[in-house]
């Protein structure tokens, strides 16, 4: 069984409803309906209501779909009436029909990122990410550092393999090492695998993959790093053994070797050949 653990820091109130854009991306692309092309929310998308919400006054920089609101609501039900995160996000998930795969919050409690920007004003993520376009230079990032769900915790520890995705390095993957229990527990599993997120031999014209790519760059300059596959490594030293960076930036290997990890190339952009290197990886 693959679990995957996402994180919660990127998670917000919207009018009222508690959002979780990482749970639910994984969740609806596992599902099969994640709207690839735009890279969140789901395919055949309506915008009633943010509209409605729009004529009415209200301001509107997140954008959540009539489809979309559906899956907050029910969630929303749930916790209301005494159950966890972890819970509500097992159940949506079987009612998706994703049945291979288990998917945990990486905390049951609220544990959001905020963003000191370097004008002095103290933003959301998501207002940051989202609502500013990851524009403004950042002066640090605030991770919440507050108790991890007891399932994450548990499932890290029973894993064979952990394998860090090709997330932020410090919004995403370190926003949920700072909780309470995970690195521990991380560090214990007998094989751990770091995808690097930086192709830096590779330029994208995807103005999704660009607007990423700015805000990777904007965090990683509040904690004294460059956008390159070495300085990404060099945040894994103690939470991985081996780091798969793109065959176009062997030139970074020497660097990864010097953090102490095993530098393995792999083909970070074709999905299927990195899933077979990170099985490789994982079954040795």
């Amino acid at each position: 069984m693959v679990t995957v653990v996402a994180n919660v820091g990127d998670d917000l109130s919207w009018h009222g409803l508690r959002v979780c854009p990482d749970l639910d991306s994984v969740t609806y692309a596992l599902a099969g309906v994640w709207d690839s092309e735009r890279g969140w929310g789901l395919r055949d998308e309506t915008f009633c209501v943010r509209d409605e919400i729009v004529a009415l006054g209200a301001a509107a920089w997140f954008n959540v779909g009539d489809k979309d609101l559906a899956h907050h609501l029910l969630r929303g039900d749930r916790m209301r009436g005494g159950r966890s995160l972890t819970d509500a996000t097992l159940e949506l998930s079987r009612r998706l029909g994703v049945e291979d795969v288990k998917i945990l919050p990486a905390s049951d409690e609220p544990n959001e990122t905020h963003m000191l920007l370097e004008d002095g004003r103290l933003l959301h993520f998501q207002e940051w990410y989202v609502g500013e376009r990851a524009k403004p230079e950042l002066r640090e990032v605030r991770l919440a550092e507050g108790a991890a769900s007891g399932a994450a915790i548990e499932a890290i520890r029973n894993a064979d393999a952990v394998i860090l995705g090709p997330s932020n390095p410090v919004t995403s993957i370190g926003a949920i090492m700072s909780l309470d229990g995970i690195r521990e527990a991380v560090g214990s599993v007998p094989r751990r695998v770091s995808v690097s997120p930086v192709v830096a031999g590779v330029e994208s014209g995807d103005p999704g993959v660009n607007h990423h790519a700015l805000a990777r760059r904007r965090v990683l300059s509040t904690v004294g790093c460059a956008d390159e596959p070495g300085d990404v490594s060099a945040l894994h030293t103690d939470l991985a053994e081996f780091f798969l960076l793109d065959a176009a930036d062997a030139e970074y290997e020497e660097e990864v070797r010097h953090a102490g990890l095993k530098p393995v190339r792999a083909n970070l952009l074709d999905a299927k050949s990195l899933t077979n290197t990170l099985a490789t990886l994982s079954l040795r």
